[in-house]
C-alpha cells in the first residue's frame, strides 16, 4: 500500500508568518526533496499569473501518495494544475467536486495515476497526487492568478521565496506588459535580475544551479497609464479604474462590541499588528465602552471595559492572555443580545462550527492578520453590514486605521443602459484604491458608474465601452467577477456556479481540478478530458447510450431488491422464536467412506437433513455442525468454554499428529472419535491452546485461558518474523501443530468460509474469502512458497509440511495480482520451501510491503503520562497547552487528551480539545466524522448537527453522511429533516452514487429507523397515506448499532446472548431470534443487531477489527456503539459509547447490556 505524505507549498504573501519550504514529511520525519523550482510570472495590465513548476525526488524505496496543502492570499486563486503522467505533463480539467473525488478515489484503488486539486475551507487548497514512484522525480505544476492592488500610485507584485534547502535547478522569468514605464524592484536579492525592454513590455530572468532562494522579490509597477483601462473580447468587456476616494469621517462610536476569535487556527495570528491597530483606534476615540467577548467552540470571556483617554491596559492584557484552543463556533455569538454602535470582529473567518450572523444592523469590521483565511466570506459579510474587511496582511497600520475612522466608500451600481447586460459586480461593493467591472455589450456605448456612502451617490464616472484589440483574457475576468457575485449566496447559486466554473475553468467551492491517467477513466465518468484526448473521447462517448440504459435498468432492479429486503425484516419480525426443530425420523444411514482414513463412517447423530447447492452445505432450519464418528474408536465429547464459563462456538478440537478433528457448536459442544492415549488439542482464537491425553473417560470439558501472546502473532509476516511491523492486510498465521489445514482456517482467519462437499472431516473442501464476488468462479488464488499454484494446497500438502498460512482480502489480492486475485489470496509457506524458496518468498513479501502493507498509527501515548503527573485538572490543561505543539498535527493526540479530561469529569475542557480536530486538517471528513461521534457521546447534539452537515457537504456521495445527519436532526427535534434524509436512503434515491454497491445494506437499517421515527413522531411529520401505512411499528427489546469513521475498513459486529450463542455475519440469525445486518467490508458501517424478544441476562457486544487499508494519518479508527433496550418503545433507553481501535484484533469486547 502506498504511504501518504504531505507537501507544504510556499505561503504566497510577504507579511504572513513564514511557512515550511516545499517538502514531503514522512511519519519518521524523513523528507522528500524538492530538487527543481521554475517560477514564471506574467503581468498584463493589473492581472498577474504565477506558475510554480516543481520537481520532487523520491529517494525512498516505496511508492508514495502526496498531499500538497497551501493557502492563497486575498484575491488569489488557482487557475491551473498539471503533473506528469507516464512521462508527459498533463493538465487538469474542471469537474464537479463530488464527481472528481469519486473518480479520483476509485481510480487510486486500481493503482492508476490520478491527481486531484480541491479548494477547502476559505482560500486554502489541497492537491492529492499519486503515485510518487521510488527513486523517481514527480513534476507538479501549480498556477495562481490575481488582480494587483495599487499603493501610492504603484501596483505591487510579491513573490515570496523563503526556501531553506538547496535546489539543483532554480529559475525565475518575469514578463510585464503594462504601459511604457519600466518596472522597478522594491526588493531584489539578485543583482543579475533586471528588466530589459521586450516587444510589448519588459522581461527579466535568472537561472541558477545548486541555489538556495531565501528572499522575496517585490515589484513596483507604475500605473499612470492604467488609471483607466478598457479591454474587450467579442461581446465581453472589462474596465479598470484607479480611484482615490475622499476621506469622510464617520461618527465616533460610544459603544463597541469586540469579538476576539480564540480558536486553534488563530494560534499563529499577528497579535502585534492587531494590537497596534487597536491602540491607534482607541487613541483616536479617546472615550468608548467596549464589550469584550472571546470565543472558540464556546464563549470564553465576556467583560465590559471603559476606555478613558485612550488608555486600554486592562483590555490589552486580556487579549495578550488569550489561549488559542478549540473550533470556531460563531453560533455562540448570535444568541447574545448586544447594544452597540459597531462591531469589531478579529477572526480568520474559518467558521467550522457555525456561521457568523450579525445580531443587529450596525456596521461590522472584520480584522484578520493571516494569509489562510476566508477572505471572500469576510468581505461579503462586512460589505453587507456597511462595514469593511481589514486585511492586515495587505494593509499597513495607517491604511487600516483609515478604514476604521472613515465611512466606507462603495460602488453602488450603474445607470440604466440597454446596451450592456450581465454586469458584475451587481451589488454594493467596497472600494479603496482599485475598481474593476466586467459585463457584456451589444454595441459601442458608455456606462456611468455610481459611487458613494451609505447608499447615497456622491460620485459618477463614465467609461466608454467599445470593440478594440481582442484579448481572450477578458472573458475569464468576466467569469471571475460573476463568480464573486454568485458566491454572495453560494448555496442558492450552486448549480449556476458549477456551470460557470466548468465552462470557464474555475476552481470553486463546488468544483475541483482532476487529472486521470487513462482515456477510459474519463469516458467512464463522462468527464471531458484535456485537448490531446478530446477527439477520441468524443468518439467513444457516442457509443454509451446502451451502457446508460443498462445502468438505469440495474438501478431499477436494485430498488426492487430493496423492497424484498424490507419484506425480509418484516417477515423476521413476525417470526416466532425460538424456532421449533423439525422432528426427524431416524433412517438407516448409508455407508460413508472417510477419504482421509479410508474407513467406513457411521452417522450416529440425529440432524436436520442438509441440502447441497454448489458444494456448499446449507440447512433449512439452522446451521448444524456434523460430526461423523469412527466406529473403531471411542467417542469423546464435552464442552469448550472460556474463563467465565461462557461457551466458545467455532472452536477447534483435533487429534495431535493427525488430520482428524471437529468444531464446537454454538453451545461450545463437540464430539470426536479418538483412541485411548491420543492427545487432543483444543484451540480458539485469542486463547492459549490446551492439550489433553485421552484416558478411560468419555467426557472432557475444557476451559481455555486468554492468550497474552496474541499480539505477537498478528505482527508476524508470512514465513519471516519481523519485529514491530503491523500489517495493513488481514493475516492469520496458523502453525502446523494446529493440524487440519482447512478446518484450522475456520474461526481463525477472519472472513474465511470453508464448506465441505459431504460435511465429513477430510472430505473435499471449498474455501472462499469474504468480499469475493458471489459468482461460480469465486475460488481464491493460491500462492505456495511465493509461487502461484494451480492446485489447492489443502489437497496436495499434509499439515506436517506446512509452516504457516495467510489470507489476503479480495481488494488486497487484486492490488497484488490483478483480476486473478479478485477472490482473495491464500498464501502458504511450507517448511521445505521456507529454506529452498527463500528468495521467492522474500520477493512476495516486498510486493506486499510496496502495495498493501501499512504502517499503523503508533498507539504509544507519552503525552498522557505527562498529563497524569499533574495534580489538578487546571494544571493538566496548562501542561496540555505546553506540549501541544509537539503533537499539533497528530489527530489522535486530541482524541486521547479529550478522553483524559472526560475521565476527570471535565467535559467542558474535553469538548474544547476535541473541536480542534476540525481545525487541524481542513475538510478532512474522517476527522470531522470522528468529532461528530464524540459530540454525540457528550450529548452536544446541536454542535453534532453542524458537524454532520459539514460531513454531508464534504461527502454527499456516501449514504452514511445522510444517515448520520438524520439521526442528529432527530436528537434536536428536527424530525421532518430527519425523515427526509432517511427517506432518500430508503427509497433508493442514493443508489446512483454507490455504483459499486460498497454500502449495500444501509437501506435496511434506515428502514428500521424510519419505522421508529414515523411511529414515535408521526404527528410532527408530513407524510402521505402510503408512508403512514407502510412504516409500521417494529419495537425490539435489544438493538445494537456500530458505525466507524474510516473508509476501506472492515469491522464486524458480534453479539453473544445470555445462552452463549454468537450472532455475527456467518450466523446471522440466532435460536432466540437475534438478527445481524449486512456485513460492511468497505468502511463506515453501520452494522446492526436486533432482538425482538430478549431473554434475561447479559448481552456481550464485541467487534472484530477485521481489515484496514487506511493509512492512519487521520489517527486511529473511532468506533461509535449505540446500544438500546426497548428500542421504539415508550421506555426506550439508549447508551452511546466511542471506542478507539488502534490495531486489527479479533474479539474486542466493546460493551455489554443487561436485559
Amino acid at each position: 500500500m502506498k504511504n501518504i505524505v504531505f507537501l507544504f507549498l510556499l505561503t504566497l504573501s510577504l507579511n504572513s508568518i513564514a511557512q515550511e519550504t516545499p517538502k514531503v514529511i514522512l511519519k519518521d520525519s524523513s523528507q522528500l526533496k524538492l530538487s527543481s523550482l521554475k517560477v514564471d510570472v506574467k503581468i498584463i495590465g493589473n492581472f498577474a499569473t504565477t506558475t510554480y513548476d516543481m520537481k520532487f525526488y523520491n529517494e525512498l524505496d516505496s511508492t508514495l501518495e502526496g498531499e500538497l496543502a497551501f493557502p492563497l492570499g486575498e484575491g488569489q486563486s488557482v487557475s491551473n494544475f498539471a503533473m506528469d503522467v507516464n512521462g508527459k505533463l498533463r493538465e487538469a480539467v474542471i469537474v464537479e467536486k463530488e464527481l472528481a473525488r469519486v473518480a479520483f478515489e476509485n481510480t487510486i484503488r486500481q493503482k492508476i495515476d490520478p491527481g486531484l486539486l480541491e479548494k477547502t475551507e476559505g482560500n486554502n487548497y489541497k492537491a492529492r497526487v499519486y503515485p510518487i514512484l521510488p527513486k523517481k522525480h514527480k513534476q507538479i505544476v501549480i498556477t495562481y492568478e490575481q488582480e494587483l492592488r495599487t499603493v501610492n500610485g504603484f501596483m505591487i507584485y510579491e513573490l515570496p521565496l523563503n526556501i531553506s534547502e538547496k535546489l539543483a535547478e532554480f529559475s525565475i522569468s518575469l514578463n510585464v506588459e503594462v504601459g511604457d514605464v519600466i518596472p522597478t524592484f522594491k526588493n531584489n536579492p539578485y543583482k543579475e535580475l533586471y528588466f530589459n525592454e521586450k516587444k510589448g513590455g519588459f522581461h527579466a530572468e535568472i537561472t541558477k544551479s545548486n541555489h538556495t532562494p531565501q528572499k522575496a522579490i517585490v515589484l513596483k509597477i507604475p500605473n499612470n497609464s492604467l488609471k483607466e483601462k478598457v479591454l474587450s473580447y467579442n461581446d465581453y468587456f472589462y474596465a479598470y479604474k484607479a480611484l482615490k476616494p475622499n476621506d469622510r469621517l464617520k461618527s465616533k462610536p460610544n459603544k463597541i462590541t469586540l469579538f476576539w476569535d480564540a480558536s486553534y487556527s488563530l494560534k499563529n495570528r499577528n497579535v502585534a499588528e492587531e494590537l497596534n491597530l487597536l491602540d491607534a483606534y482607541f487613541k483616536y476615540l479617546q472615550h468608548v465602552e467596549v464589550e469584550f467577548i472571546s470565543f472558540s467552540n464556546t464563549i470564553i470571556a465576556h467583560k465590559k471595559i471603559e476606555i478613558e483617554n485612550g488608555s486600554w491596559d486592562e483590555l490589552k492584557q486580556l487579549i495578550k492572555n488569550t489561549v488559542y484552543d478549540g473550533g470556531t463556533n460563531f453560533n455562540a455569538l448570535s444568541k447574545l443580545k448586544l447594544k452597540t454602535d459597531e462591531t469589531l470582529l478579529f477572526t480568520d473567518g474559518l467558521d467550522n462550527l457555525g456561521s457568523f450572523l450579525p445580531n443587529n444592523k450596525k456596521a461590522v469590521y472584520a480584522i484578520n492578520s493571516l494569509v489562510s483565511a476566508n477572505h471572500e466570506e469576510l468581505n461579503n459579510m462586512t460589505t453587507k453590514s456597511g462595514g469593511a474587511y481589514i486585511n492586515l496582511v495587505r494593509l499597513d497600520s495607517k491604511e487600516a486605521l483609515k478604514q476604521l475612522k472613515n465611512e466606507t466608500f462603495q460602488f453602488l451600481g450603474i445607470s440604466d443602459n440597454n446596451s450592456v447586460t450581465n454586469v458584475y459586480p451587481n451589488r454594493n461593493t467596497n472600494v479603496t484604491t482599485d475598481f474593476s467591472i466586467a459585463g457584456r455589450f451589444s454595441e459601442n456605448t458608455t456606462i456611468k458608474l455610481l459611487f458613494g456612502y451609505s447608499g447615497k451617490v456622491t460620485q459618477k464616472l463614465t467609461v466608454p465601452i467599445q470593440s478594440g484589440v481582442q484579448n481572450s483574457l477578458v472573458k475569464r475576468l468576466w467569469a471571475k467577477q460573476k463568480l464573486s457575485a454568485l458566491n454572495f449566496n453560494k448555496e442558492e447559486n450552486k448549480k449556476e456556479i458549477i456551470d460557470l466554473a466548468t465552462q470557464n475553468h474555475l476552481i470553486t467551492d463546488y468544483t475541483s481540478m482532476l487529472i486521470l491517467d487513462r482515456l477510459e477513466d474519463y469516458v467512464r465518468y463522462r468527464i471531458e478530458p484535456p485537448k490531446e484526448l478530446k477527439s477520441e473521447y468524443k468518439e467513444r462517448i457516442k457509443n454509451l447510450k446502451e451502457d446508460e440504459a443498462n445502468k438505469q435498468l440495474e438501478i431499477k432492479e436494485r430498488k426492487e431488491d430493496l423492497v424484498e429486503d424490507y419484506k425480509d425484516i418484516i417477515n423476521w419480525y413476525n417470526m416466532k422464536f425460538p424456532k421449533k426443530e423439525k422432528k426427524v425420523v431416524k433412517k438407516e444411514a448409508p455407508e460413508i467412506i472417510d477419504p482421509v482414513v479410508n474407513t467406513p463412517v457411521l452417522d450416529t447423530t440425529s440432524i436436520v437433513t442438509p441440502t447441497i447447492t454448489n458444494n456448499q452445505v446449507t440447512t433449512p432450519e439452522e446451521e448444524t455442525v456434523i460430526t461423523n464418528i469412527d466406529p473403531n474408536s471411542k467417542t469423546i465429547s464435552g464442552t469448550l468454554v472460556d474463563e467465565t464459563n461462557m461457551p466458545l462456538p467455532g472452536g477447534t478440537v483435533v487429534i495431535k499428529g493427525t488430520t482428524s478433528g471437529a468444531s464446537t457448536d454454538f453451545d461450545g459442544k463437540y464430539s470426536i472419535s479418538a483412541n485411548l492415549g491420543d492427545v487432543l488439542t483444543f484451540s480458539y482464537v485469542g486463547y492459549a491452546n490446551q492439550e489433553i491425553v485421552i484416558g478411560i473417560g468419555n467426557t472432557i470439558d475444557i476451559a481455555l485461558e486468554l492468550d497474552d501472546s496474541l499480539e505477537e502473532v498478528v505482527v508476524t509476516a508470512f514465513g519471516i518474523k519481523r519485529v514491530n511491523k503491523a500489517l495493513g492486510y488481514t493475516v492469520t498465521t496458523v502453525s502446523s501443530d494446529q493440524l487440519d489445514v482447512v478446518r484450522s482456517l475456520v474461526g481463525r482467519a477472519a472472513g474465511v468460509q470453508v464448506t465441505s462437499s459431504s460435511g465429513a472431516v477430510g472430505a473435499s473442501s471449498s474455501v472462499t474469502i469474504r468480499g469475493a464476488a458471489s459468482t461460480s468462479n469465486n475460488k481464491p488464488l493460491y500462492i505456495i512458497d511465493g509461487i502461484i499454484s494451480e492446485s489447492n494446497p489443502y489437497e496436495i500438502l499434509s499439515t506436517d509440511a506446512i509452516d504457516s498460512m495467510h489470507v489476503l482480502s479480495p481488494e488486497n489480492g487484486t492490488a497484488l495480482y490483478g483480476s486473478s486475485g479478485s477472490s482473495g489470496v491464500v498464501i502458504v509457506v511450507t517448511k521445505e520451501g521456507k529454506v529452498k524458496n527463500e528468495e521467492a518468498i522474500e520477493e512476495l513479501n516486498q510486493q506486499i510491503t510496496d502495495k498493501i502493507e501499512l504502517k499503523a498509527w503508533n498507539p504509544d501515548t507519552p503525552y498522557l503520562k505527562v498529563l497524569e503527573k499533574e495534580k489538578s485538572v487546571e494544571a493538566a490543561y496548562i501542561k496540555y497547552l505546553e506540549i501541544r505543539s509537539d503533537y499539533a498535527n497528530v489527530p489522535a493526540f486530541y482524541l486521547d487528551v479529550a478522553d483524559f479530561f472526560d475521565k476527570r469529569k471535565s467535559s467542558k475542557i474535553a469538548i474544547r480539545v476535541l473541536t480542534n480536530l476540525i481545525e487541524v486538517d481542513l475538510n478532512n471528513h474522517e476527522l470531522t466524522k470522528a468529532l461528530g461521534y464524540k459530540l454525540e457521546y457528550f450529548k452536544q447534539y446541536e454542535l453534532a448537527v453542524i458537524v454532520y452537515e459539514k460531513v454531508l457537504e464534504l461527502r454527499p456521495e456516501e449514504p452514511q453522511s445522510y444517515r448520520d445527519l438524520a439521526l442528529a436532526y432527530e436528537a434536536v427535534g428536527a424530525y421532518q429533516k430527519s425523515f427526509d434524509l432517511l427517506f432518500k436512503i430508503y427509497n433508493g434515491e442514493l443508489l446512483e452514487k454507490d455504483v459499486n454497491e460498497l454500502f449495500y445494506g444501509i437501506e435496511a437499517i434506515a428502514f428500521v429507523e424510519l419505522s421508529r421515527l414515523v411511529n414515535n413522531h408521526g404527528k410532527r411529520l408530513k407524510l402521505n397515506k402510503k408512508q403512514k401505512n407502510f412504516f409500521k411499528p417494529l419495537p425490539v427489546d435489544v438493538r445494537v448499532v456500530i458505525d466507524w469513521n474510516h473508509k476501506e475498513t472492515d469491522i464486524d459486529l458480534w453479539v453473544i446472548d445470555p445462552s452463549g450463542e454468537k450472532c455475527l455475519y456467518s450466523n446471522s440469525e440466532t435460536k432466540i431470534g437475534g438478527r445481524i445486518s449486512e456485513d460492511f467490508t468497505d468502511g463506515y458501517g453501520p452494522e446492526e443487531f436486533m432482538l425482538k424478544k430478549a431473554i434475561k441476562g447479559k448481552y456481550k457486544v464485541l467487534a472484530d477489527y477485521y481489515a484496514d487499508s487506511v493509512q492512519k494519518i487521520s489517527g486511529p479508527t473511532i468506533l461509535k456503539v449505540s446500544m438500546y433496550t426497548n428500542y421504539g418503545k415508550a421506555n426506550e433507553v439508549k447508551k452511546t459509547i466511542t471506542v478507539r481501535l488502534d490495531k486489527e484484533e479479533d474479539d474486542i469486547e466493546i460493551g455489554s447490556l443487561i436485559f
